[in-house]
């Protein structure tokens, strides 16, 4: 099960060092220059309605830093099936698994899945901003306890998905509490409860 979230738009006061170089066809976060972040936490889900790709699937994905997990589901044959992922990257990594992502994004997509990946990092992020520098048409907006989050539509990625009727591929949460704060960014939207 999947949270979806709507956005109201706030504005979030908060100096920002100077952006990054930004590689336009990246929109993960540290790439984004509007964080100082230095490190993220990655996390990938590839879900099967119609249970486990062959086992040589699962043997091409990376192993160096990952910690993968199957879901319950992954003895009994037929039954959807999920096979998560988690590292910790930095700045220098995450164009390669920004790439890596595109590439798997579409391999799972030829099996009859989808994958789904979330970055994580412990600071509040402008969304409107990082909305606008992205090109994000968005599609539905929250607002609740300190936390934001806007859903849409941006042309240069793929796996939509729908949330509602809406067709989306993208989602950015951000939340504030106690003087501290963090943000979640998922392709294409958020599985896992921020």
């Amino acid at each position: 099960m999947f949270q979806v979230w709507f956005f109201t738009q706030v504005v979030v006061e908060r100096e920002f060092r100077s952006p990054r170089e930004s590689q336009s066809s990246n929109p993960l976060l540290l790439n984004s220059g509007l964080v100082e972040a230095q490190k993220a936490e990655v996390r990938v889900t590839l879900w099967f309605e119609q249970g486990r790709p062959d086992s040589e699937f699962k043997q091409n994905l990376p192993q160096a830093g990952w910690v993968w997990t199957e879901s319950d589901s992954a003895a009994v044959e037929g039954l959807p099936y999920s096979l998560a992922g988690y590292r910790t990257i930095t700045f220098a990594e995450e164009p390669e698994i920004f790439a890596w992502y595109q590439d798997i994004e579409q391999e799972v997509r030829l099996v009859g899945g989808i994958t789904y990946l979330d970055e994580r990092i412990p600071e509040v992020i402008d969304i409107s901003h990082y909305a606008l520098e992205q090109n994000i048409q968005p599609r539905q907006f929250s607002l609740s306890e300190g936390t934001i989050s806007v859903t849409g539509w941006q042309e240069s990625l793929s796996s939509p998905v729908f949330a509602g009727e809406d067709r989306v591929n993208i989602q950015i949460i951000s939340q504030a509490y106690e003087g501290k704060g963090r943000t979640a960014l998922a392709l294409p939207v958020l599985l896992e409860e921020f």
